[in-house]
């Protein structure tokens, strides 16, 4: 009677799941996957916009997780410049170097804001990890565009690591170690979002966060904004 009941709940799924509009079984695939196979349909939604309307050649490139991806008016921050933002929420910073050749190499940009590296450590990854990642992009991207100016922006101080023990000391040494990587590589450059996002008692500034504790408020990319102003 069980084992009647398991299979019939099966074809059911089975059943709704044919029924669903591409998309939906796209949306569903997508996230089903495992490893960088999970953002391959944002990474052709990518190149089909860019084969709609190409960008420009010599732009910024905005690139990383969900403080990048929401970052929709990023061009009205920066008017002087084209920025390019291919920011897809949960983003590893592996996730980034898996589809560099794709999203990245391709718009040969003059700067690039590297914004990831949060998720990373939200996964179990730790800042070794984050910054062997990030040396590798690096790699990627100078061997093609040696020129490319890239700013790795520093893992900010969300409200939930603040109440965690050891998570702030994490992302603070995650931070340390993009710093160290930046110094050590022409064009590379980091910005210590971190610092800027703390009050004068170094604890997190709730203002520069939505409701979440995670994404940037608009006051918060204001800050970025102005850590970024004349770099590129």
């Amino acid at each position: 009677m069980s084992r009647c009941f398991t299979v019939r709940k099966l074809l059911v799924a089975l059943v709704a799941l044919a029924t669903l509009p591409a998309a939906e079984k796209s949306a569903q695939a997508e996230k089903s996957a495992k490893g960088p196979a999970r953002w391959e349909e944002t990474i052709r939604r990518f190149e089909a916009a860019d084969r709609a309307s190409p960008p420009p050649k010599g732009a910024v490139l905005l690139v990383g997780g969900s403080n990048a991806r929401r970052w929709t008016d990023v061009g009205t921050y920066f008017p002087q410049q084209h920025v390019i933002n291919r920011g897809f929420g949960g983003a590893l910073m592996s996730d980034v170097l898996h589809f560099a050749d794709r999203i990245v190499l391709p718009y040969a940009p003059k700067a690039i804001l590297l914004n990831a590296g949060g998720n990373d450590l939200s996964s179990g990854q730790t800042p070794e990890q984050v910054r062997d990642a990030a040396r590798a992009f690096v790699a990627r991207v100078h061997a093609a565009l040696p020129e490319t100016r890239i700013y790795p922006i520093a893992v900010p101080p969300v409200l939930r690591a603040a109440g965690l023990p050891g998570a702030m000391a994490t992302i603070q040494k995650t931070n340390a170690l993009l710093a160290e990587l930046a110094r050590s590589e022409k064009n590379v450059e980091f910005v210590d979002l971190f610092t800027a996002f703390l009050d004068a008692d170094g604890r997190p500034r709730t203002e520069l966060f939505v409701e979440d504790g995670t994404h940037f408020s608009p006051k918060g990319y204001a800050i970025l904004t102005g850590l970024l102003r004349g770099k590129f």
